[in-house]
C-alpha cells in the first residue's frame, strides 16, 4: 500500500488559483468540472490550472502517498511526462472561500493521440495479457486520478465527479478498450461506482513502489452505474462538451459575503479581491488516492 504521511494534510496538497476567472459566471456554484488541457496544452483560460495540476499531482504523490520516487519527477520538480502528450486532462474545481483551488483532477492516456503509436502504461508493466494482441490505437487508460478535500463526503464526491467527466467524454470521441492500474485494495472500491473486470493477478511495479493489478472498464455498464446516481448528469457533460459545468452552491455564509462585498464594491467601499469569505473549513485524515498510469 502506499506510504501516507498522514503529516501532509488534504488542505496541504490542494492548490489555490489565484485569480482565476473559473466561477464569474456562476459565483454561488460550489464546483465546476470540464476538460483543461489536451495532449499536453492547456485550453484558453486554464493555462494556470493546468500548471498548478502538475504540482497537485507532485504534492500528492511524492509527499503525501509516496508512489513516486521524486528522481521521477520532471526538470521542473512536478509530476509532469510525456503521457501527457497523448493525455485528455480533467478538473474538478470548488469555489472555495480563500479563492478557486483544484480539487479532483485526472486524465485518459489515448494511444495514438500523438501521432505514434508508443503502448499504453498497462501494455508495459503487464506485457504478457497484449503479447499476442496489442491494443488498437484509441485505446484508453486511466490515470493520475486524485480527489482530495478536507471533508471524506465532498472528497467522494469530487471522485465521482471525475468518472462522470470521463464517462461522459468516451461517447463522443471513439475510443476503445479502456484500462487502468490500481493497487489492489482500491479494487473493491472501484467496483462500488463503476463497472470493472480484474484481466491479471497483482504485481509489484518497480515505478509505482507498489503492488498494483490491471482492469477494465466496462464503459456503457460504468455510464449505467452513474446515471443510477445521477440521470441527468451525463448527457449534460456530453452537451457541454468539456466545457466547465457547474454544481451545487457556496454555503450561506459564504454567499451572503459575496453579495455583500458585491453590494459594498459597487459603490466604491471595498476593493474587487475582497469578494471571498469564511467558511467552516474541515482536516480529516488523508482518504484514497485512485491513481495509476
Amino acid at each position: 500500500m502506499s506510504r501516507i504521511d498522514r503529516s501532509v494534510t488534504n488542505a496541504a496538497v490542494i492548490p489555490i488559483i489565484a485569480g482565476s476567472s473559473a466561477f464569474i459566471a456562476e459565483p454561488e456554484a460550489r464546483l465546476a468540472t470540464g476538460i483543461i488541457a489536451v495532449n499536453g496544452v492547456a485550453l484558453p483560460g486554464f493555462e494556470d490550472v493546468y500548471r498548478q495540476h502538475f504540482e497537485f499531482r507532485r504534492r500528492v504523490y511524492v509527499d503525501q502517498t509516496g508512489q513516486l520516487d521524486p528522481s521521477d519527477l520532471s526538470d521542473d520538480g512536478t509530476d509532469r511526462d510525456a503521457d501527457d502528450a497523448r493525455s485528455v486532462t480533467f478538473a474538478v474545481l470548488e469555489n472555495a472561500p480563500e479563492g478557486v483551488r483544484i480539487v479532483g483532477v485526472a486524465r485518459t492516456i489515448i494511444k495514438g493521440a500523438d501521432g505514434g503509436a508508443q503502448p499504453l502504461p498497462v501494455e508495459e508493466f503487464c506485457p504478457e495479457l497484449f503479447a499476442e494482441d496489442p491494443l488498437d490505437l484509441g485505446s484508453v487508460e486511466v490515470s493520475r486520478v486524485i480527489a482530495r478535500h478536507e471533508r471524506v463526503a465532498m472528497q467522494e464526491l469530487v471522485q465521482w465527479h471525475l468518472f462522470a467527466l470521463m464517462s461522459a467524454y468516451f461517447p463522443g470521441h471513439d475510443v476503445g478498450r479502456t484500462f487502468a492500474i490500481i493497487e489492489p485494495w482500491l479494487e473493491r472500491l472501484l467496483a462500488g461506482v463503476l463497472a470493472i473486470s480484474r484481466i491479471g493477478e497483482p504485481r509489484y511495479i518497480e515505478h509505482y513502489l507498489d503492488y498494483n493489478l490491471p482492469v477494465e472498464f466496462d464503459l456503457a455498464g460504468s455510464a449505467a452505474r452513474i446515471n443510477e446516481r445521477n440521470a441527468t448528469i451525463l448527457a449534460t457533460l456530453e452537451a457541454a462538451d468539456g466545457r466547465l459545468e457547474y454544481f451545487g452552491r457556496v454555503s450561506r455564509a459564504q454567499r451572503a459575503a459575496v453579495i455583500g462585498n458585491a453590494a459594498a464594491d459597487s459603490v466604491g467601499v471595498v476593493d474587487a479581491v475582497a469578494v471571498e469569505a469564511a467558511v467552516v473549513d474541515f482536516d480529516v485524515e488523508v482518504d484514497a488516492t485512485i491513481d495509476r498510469g
